[in-house]
């Protein structure tokens, strides 16, 4: 039996100590420690100077042979800028830098709540934390000393960036979508139109359908939010069932979102993709204030998302919408950073770890 194991500090090793929590089994690193102070005066400039300078804690945290799982997210916290929040945070995914996310947002509040860096109360306990893309206001349920459940909602409206799309992609022909910016912009391609019933057993095929419309959207879809700008290429592709009436919500649905550019799909249904459906079904008037979308992916697990507000935002019918979902810490541990690894990423590893 190992009691009171130590591995030793190098003189070119460092430590980083994350949190693992999962929604709806996707997976998220949170780093709480052996990371340095990060250059920028908001958390939206410090994501700009790891993305720029220090990519390779990304890299560290995701890939093999530390990471690896086939849905996996990390969340570095740092200070935030502005008063009102509890803490900032960066979120780190296969594709870059989103400056949304959902299940990231939920899985760094349960973080903090249960590690004890945000002060948890018996019942309903809010907090603001500072996302690269704005604030996010969330209440987590505790009770126990746990935290059973959490929803949020981002200051930052969502919004349908354009409609009726087509994109011609050899050997599947046209394919029609929408664009809809939630944390990114996600394309929304409905999946009855192509065979698809959004089952587990489906998962290689959507992948291989997802890389190939993405392979030739990138080449006439270029979007520009109004606020944040060019954000890079799509990297996204929600799929998305048919709405029916849900027996506890207003509608429920199928969903299944992939992230490029990897070899599985996301396996909850996603907070900003889940959003992302709602905003398409608020502009075709299937649902409207108050009402709730619940999401189900193909490993049958759930999100909810409930209409909150309406608004206009630069030109557009922008929403906010209320995501509520359940996650678990499903480990603690100090990931040691050895330089003299050759699998240890570089690209500006050492500017940003402690040794």
């Amino acid at each position: 039996m190992l009691e009171n194991v130590r591995v030793g500090v190098g003189v070119n090793r460092g430590f980083v100590d994350v949190v693992d929590v999962h929604v709806g089994g996707d997976l998220h690193r949170i780093v709480l420690g052996g990371v340095k102070n990060l250059p920028g005066s908001s958390v939206r400039e410090k994501m700009e100077y790891l993305r720029t300078e220090a990519d390779g804690l990304r890299k560290l945290l995701l890939d093999e042979p530390r990471g690896g799982h086939p849905s996996l997210y990390a969340d570095l916290v740092v200070p935030s800028s502005i008063p009102e929040a509890h803490a900032g945070y960066i979120i780190m995914e296969v594709m870059g830098y989103p400056l949304i996310s959902g299940t990231n947002t939920m899985c760094t509040a349960i973080a903090l709540l249960e590690a004890g860096r945000i002060p948890m109360k018996e019942g309903p306990t809010e907090i603001t934390l500072e996302a690269p893309g704005g604030l996010v206001k969330i209440t987590a349920d505790c009770r126990g000393g746990k935290v059973r459940g959490v929803h949020y909602q981002s200051d930052t409206p969502s919004f349908l960036y354009s409609k009726n799309l087509t994109v011609d992609v050899p050997r599947i022909g046209t394919i029609p979508f929408d664009l809809v910016w939630t944390g990114a912009f996600y394309p929304l391609v409905r999946a009855s139109d192509f065979g698809f019933r959004l089952v587990r057993e489906e998962e290689a095929e959507l992948v291989r359908f997802a890389k190939s419309f993405l392979a030739e959207a990138r080449r006439v879809v270029n979007p520009v939010h109004p606020v944040f700008g060019d954000e890079g290429p799509l990297s996204f592709v929600q799929f998305v069932g048919e709405p029916e009436q849900g027996a506890e919500t207003t509608l429920e649905c199928r969903a299944c979102n992939y992230v490029y550019p990897c070899e599985s799909v996301v396996r909850s249904p996603a907070g900003v993709p889940t959003t992302a459906m709602l905003v398409q079904l608020y502009d075709k008037k299937r649902i409207s204030y108050g009402e709730t979308l619940k999401t189900v992916s193909i490993f049958g697990t759930s999100l909810k998302a409930t209409l909150t507000e309406e608004l206009a935002y630069h030109g557009f019918e922008g929403v906010r919408a209320q995501i509520a979902g359940t996650g678990w810490v499903t480990s603690q541990s100090r990931i040691v950073v050895d330089f003299d690894d050759p699998l240890t990423p570089q690209d500006g590893l050492d500017k940003v770890v402690m040794r």
